[in-house]
């Protein structure tokens, strides 16, 4: 038993007035002289003696009925293990507010983020008296600072809070919760976490991130359910094979979360400009590949979307991307004399027949200088074998400044010399010795199944098509880097590095005709033709998802030039130069947008853009159960409010326990109706018969 409300037990003390009023209204009866007075005396002892016995039954109801109305006031509440005056103590409550991408999700119910943001206010109101400390912080992918104030200031804040598209990390949210709470480790600790329960974002949420002492947990949700929900999950284009007027595969995946089987329409836009209209069958609750072909009309950046029809989640309808269609691919090939690229060259000059934007050149080792890399794209570096470390050196730092290099070793290469001086720069690998022997009938090929980045697409879909390499060179790797072409051995043929903001591959077999026959077959040419493309492609086109960071790099720029970062919405602002190592990045503010964002000079020109998408794993709006979310957090003090679910009412009980004002106003009328009752009835038969 605790009273919520102590300070009203002083009216108890009002009990004591009945008494003090019958007492003080007693008096001293007079003497009538009358007839008959033994007869009479007779029947008033008998009378009186019933009178006085009413009286203080009547005087001892009203006194329990002004003892039952100050209990009442004095709110006492029944909770196992309470105190007397538990209720006193003030509360630390800290109210999570998700706004992350799923609570956008606008059924016809109302917006998951508006029922919310209601509950929220509703919770609120139990803060009002002042004793309590309450902050709100609401999340997404990272927690916004906690802003803890009067109730009236925090009903301000959640009306300006509105949902975003970021992914959601409950484990972040809770452990900020649990840092709010630290400031005030006196105060029972409370904390309100408002999510539609979605099931992305909760796999590393675990116990003890509220802290170490004991907090309770409210889980108030909207109406759960498996929610259907349509989406773009992936986009993929070998963009680097872009070019104006030549035909383009871009692929695309579309999935639904929650529903059957649907007949939908899928669009491509490019450039502004719609391009195809697929229809596609989507399994229930699955995902479909979707197939466009597409010619770009000119070179550069072209920004585009693909966009399944619109739905209660319209935010995830769309995927971005950026199709790169470079103007012109310079290519150096560069050996220890001029025949050692002759191979390379001729495959090249017959690719550039049919690719209008490749430019090839050739030159020596010894004449490779930093005025001729000046403009040059792609360096393939052909029967590499000795080379000195200032030359080493040189092509590092084309590559890290954004260069490609394809390093094919000679036969004879010094193996010592290029795992020295060579590749710890470039390539995060080794060359350990020759497996095979060059000019022998063994032979070994390429692993279909393991050639990636979509560069050997058709070339190997025969066995009659693979090279046989008699000889190759051992790589071992350092390191986990990528492995983009394997032999049938397991044996890496293909590795890439990426230093700095360029790319560096790594093939393992020399262009010689007793180790390989490759030269001789008809995947020669198209691959090292997609090998140059592959190395010419921007490094800038890392994939970002709404709630990362972005450092990009403009080339031309200086520190103290005004650029301003332009968000899908139009909203712009100046963001700043950071320089590492000497390289010269522009860091973003968190991407808040899904969308095409753009750099603009200080002429206003764009001269940067970049896709950012939302997370694909918030599409799936499936609420996790009660026994899941216990699961993950055992042992903890976790109460589930539904919609259903009168918040203030729920959580009033869950911290002080059932309160018992009403049944002590209730008894409190019993009485008072029992003492009306007993002060009108009449007198006992016994004493009228007496008479």
């Amino acid at each position: 038993m605790q009273f919520l409300n102590p300070l009203a037990l002083a009216g108890l003390a009002a009990a004591l007035v009945p008494l003090a009023v019958h007492l003080l209204h007693r008096g001293r009866p007079r003497v009538v002289p009358f007839s008959n007075v033994a007869f009479l005396r007779r029947v008033h002892v008998s009378h009186m003696r019933s009178l006085r016995l009413r009286q203080w039954l009547v005087l001892l109801l009203r006194m329990l009925a002004v003892a039952c109305l100050a209990l009442a006031c004095a709110r006492p509440a029944l909770q196992e293990g309470a105190g007397l005056f538990g209720g006193s103590r003030p509360a630390a409550a800290v109210l999570l507010l998700d706004r992350s991408l799923s609570t956008r999700h606008s059924p016809p119910g109302g917006r998951a983020f508006d029922r919310l943001r209601q509950r929220a206010d509703e919770v609120l109101s139990l803060y009002e008296d002042g004793r309590h400390r309450v902050s709100v912080i609401p999340f997404a992918s990272r927690p916004d600072s906690a802003d803890g104030s009067a109730a009236g200031l925090l009903r301000e804040r959640l009306a300006e809070v509105a949902p975003g598209e970021a992914g959601t990390d409950v484990s972040r949210a809770l452990r900020a919760a649990g840092r709010q709470l630290a400031r005030t480790p006196t105060a029972r600790g409370e904390v309100y976490l408002f999510t539609d329960l979605a099931g992305t974002g909760w796999e590393d949420v675990r116990p003890g991130l509220l802290g170490p002492d004991p907090r309770t947990l409210f889980l108030v949700s909207p109406a759960g359910g498996r929610q259907r929900n349509l989406h773009v999950s992936e986009v993929g284009a070998a963009g680097w094979l872009a070019a104006p007027g030549s035909r383009l595969g871009i692929g695309a995946r579309v999935g639904q979360s929650g529903g059957g089987e649907a007949d939908l329409s899928v669009d491509l836009f490019l450039d502004g400009e719609r391009m195809q209209r697929r229809r596609v069958q989507v399994p229930a609750s699955g995902a479909a590949e979707v197939a466009f072909t597409v010619a770009p009309r000119r070179s550069g950046r072209l920004p585009g979307f693909v966009e399944v029809e619109a739905d209660d989640l319209p935010a995830d309808n769309r995927r971005y991307f950026i199709l790169q269609v470079p103007d012109g691919i310079a290519v150096l090939l560069a050996g220890p004399a001029r025949s050692d690229t002759y191979y390379a060259r001729r495959a090249l000059a017959a690719a550039a027949t049919g690719d209008a934007a490749l430019k090839v050149e050739s030159t020596t080792l010894d004449e490779l200088d930093d005025d001729r890399l000046a403009g040059v794209d792609v360096l393939v570096l052909c029967h590499l074998e000795s080379a000195t470390a200032a030359q080493a050196r040189q092509v590092r730092s084309f590559v890290e400044a954004g260069g490609g290099l394809l390093l094919l070793p000679g036969p004879a290469a010094d193996l010592s010399r290029l795992n020295r001086d060579w590749l710890p720069g470039l390539v995060p690998a080794t060359l350990a010795g020759v497996a095979g022997r060059p000019g022998e009938e063994a032979y070994a090929v390429l692993d279909s199944n393991t050639a990636g980045a979509g560069l050997f697409a058709g070339l190997l879909a025969e066995p009659a098509d693979r090279p046989r390499f008699h000889a190759r060179f051992d790589i071992v790797t350092r390191r986990q880097l990528a492995v983009l072409a394997r032999f049938d051995d397991g044996r890496p043929a293909l590795v890439e590095g990426r230093p700095g903001e360029g790319r560096a591959l790594l093939w393992a077999v020399p262009l010689d005709l007793a180790w390989s026959d490759w030269p001789r077959r008809g995947s020669f040419v198209p691959l090292l033709h997609r090998l140059c493309r592959y190395l010419a492609r921007p490094s800038g086109d890392a994939a970002y998802t709404v709630g990362d960071r972005a450092w990009r790099r403009l080339p031309g720029s200086r520190v103290d030039d005004r650029v301003q970062a332009q968000a899908p919405s139009g909203r712009r602002r100046f963001i700043r130069a950071e320089t590492s190592l000497g390289d010269l990045r522009w860091a973003l503010p968190p991407l808040d947008e899904a969308g095409i964002w753009r750099l603009l000079g200080p002429d206003g020109g764009v001269r940067d853009e970049f896709a950012v998408n939302v997370d694909a794993a918030e599409s799936d709006l499936t609420a996790l159960s009660e026994q899941e979310i216990r699961e993950r957090l055992p042992g903890a003090s976790l109460h589930f409010l539904d919609a259903g679910t009168p918040v203030g009412e729920r959580v009033l009980a869950l911290r002080h326990g059932r309160e018992l004002w009403r049944e002590c106003l209730v008894l409190a009328l019993a009485l008072l109706l029992l003492e009306l009752w007993i002060a009108r009835a009449p007198l006992p038969k016994g004493a009228a018969q007496e008479a």
